[in-house]
């Protein structure tokens, strides 16, 4: 017999896992040739049958909620089966239809009663529907197929090799479905949501690290993501919502009206160079600093209207040699692997373990020091998981500084 549990249609699954594997409803509108909005409405369908939202927006467009994961990752496992069939239904060197846009409960249910029963009218009474139902459906299921899944025989109709896929098929289909309210279910009393994260460049990025480790360890549905970018992206994800929180030198005065932010720490500008490089060897000049290559953060950020704003009091022309970085990790990499001097900002700690890295340049580039701190939306009101990022944030930050 048929389950009588709801259940989501095949199509809506499909559906869900060409959203998750595109992360875009554009491009899944595409690879399965429907139009936007009838995807939009597979699922919100889904989304009121399973009581969950599933999809949100984020950094790398559409992505799935503590929920959606569950689901695509069941989802994904019934239309890796659903090829696997599809496989093993046509002959060799054919290519047949796509048997995932044409299957569904019914159909399945159907070819299943039919096997069971050993006729039509068998399997009508079986799911309590009339003949000719029966008749329509398995005529579906052999253009679905491409060739005909029972032959007549005195007795009534006898499955073929292929009709018995399809029965082992649904059998593994319907297992995995039955799974999902039941996983769903799991999350009662779980936290979930998501934290995302923007890192512009700064020294203690590794307490973001820490700090995701501890929440993955406790609340494994928490959804966690951090991404590098310039300021520029990063603050246009974070007003289109696809980040929570940039965590970064801080604007002061010059951040943009509709952002808030919250200091953590400070860092001071340091000028670095790979060991034995030969301004590491005693004090320099600003004159003898500004003729060589530089890694500098790009136009905009504070280092870098700080480094210019420098050399240009002192009349000198800022140099045109200059590597920008936009990830803290690539930019002391960039400094190890050429004779290029980078100006970086460090935390007090970071700038004592400094010199077993690389070699800080001694001059009369003046001192500066810039706060790190936390950048979010005016009037955001973090979710549960958020506000536990940010505490955890300010503990491990105080414990490692």
């Amino acid at each position: 017999m048929a389950s009588d549990r709801p259940t989501l249609p095949i199509k809506q699954l499909r559906t869900i896992v060409a959203i998750a594997e595109q992360a875009s409803l554009a491009r899944a509108s595409q690879q399965l040739n429907l139009s936007q909005s009838s995807l939009s409405r597979q699922v919100a369908e889904a989304e009121r049958h399973l009581g969950h939202r599933l999809f949100q927006r984020g950094w790398n467009g559409t992505e799935p909620t503590s929920a959606g994961a569950i689901v695509i990752a069941h989802a994904r496992r019934m239309m890796t089966a659903i090829t696997a069939a599809q496989r093993e239904l046509q002959p060799p060197g054919t290519r047949g239809t796509d048997l995932g846009y044409h299957l569904n409960w019914f159909l399945l249910d159907a070819v299943d009663a039919v096997c069971t029963s050993g006729s039509a009218s068998g399997a009508a009474a079986r799911l309590g529907i009339s003949q000719p139902t029966i008749s329509r459906t398995l005529a579906q299921a052999n253009a679905a197929v491409g060739h005909a899944l029972f032959t007549r025989n005195a007795a009534g109709m006898e499955a073929t090799p292929s009709a018995a896929i399809l029965r082992r098929l649904r059998d593994q289909l319907r297992h995995d479905a039955d799974r999902i309210p039941e996983m769903l279910g799991a999350l009662t009393g779980e936290m979930t949501g998501r934290i995302a994260v923007g890192l512009l460049p700064f020294s203690e990025q590794d307490v973001i690290v820490q700090v995701f480790a501890h929440i993955l360890r406790d609340h494994p549905h928490v959804r966690l993501q951090g991404v590098t970018g310039s300021y520029a992206a990063l603050t246009d994800a974070l007003r289109r919502g696809e980040i929570d929180f940039i965590i970064g030198p801080l604007r002061g005065g010059d951040a943009s009206a509709t952002l808030a932010e919250r200091p953590l720490l400070d860092e001071y500008l340091t000028i670095v160079a790979h060991p034995g490089h030969a301004l590491a060897q005693g004090p320099v000049s600003l004159e003898q600093l500004v003729d060589h290559s530089w890694i500098v953060g790009p136009h905009g950020t504070p280092t870098r209207q700080y480094f210019e704003a420098v050399l240009l009091e002192h009349g000198m022309t800022p140099p045109l040699q200059i590597c920008e970085m936009v990830t803290f990790p690539l930019a002391e990499r960039m400094v190890l692997e050429s004779d290029a001097i980078g100006l970086l900002t460090y935390s007090a700690r970071q700038r004592r373990a400094l010199r077993t890295r690389l070699a800080v340049i001694q001059s009369d580039f003046p001192d500066a020091k810039r706060q790190i701190g936390v950048i979010s939306l005016k009037r955001h009101a973090p979710s549960e998981p958020q506000a536990l990022f940010l505490k955890k944030l300010t503990a491990t930050l105080a414990q490692s500084t």
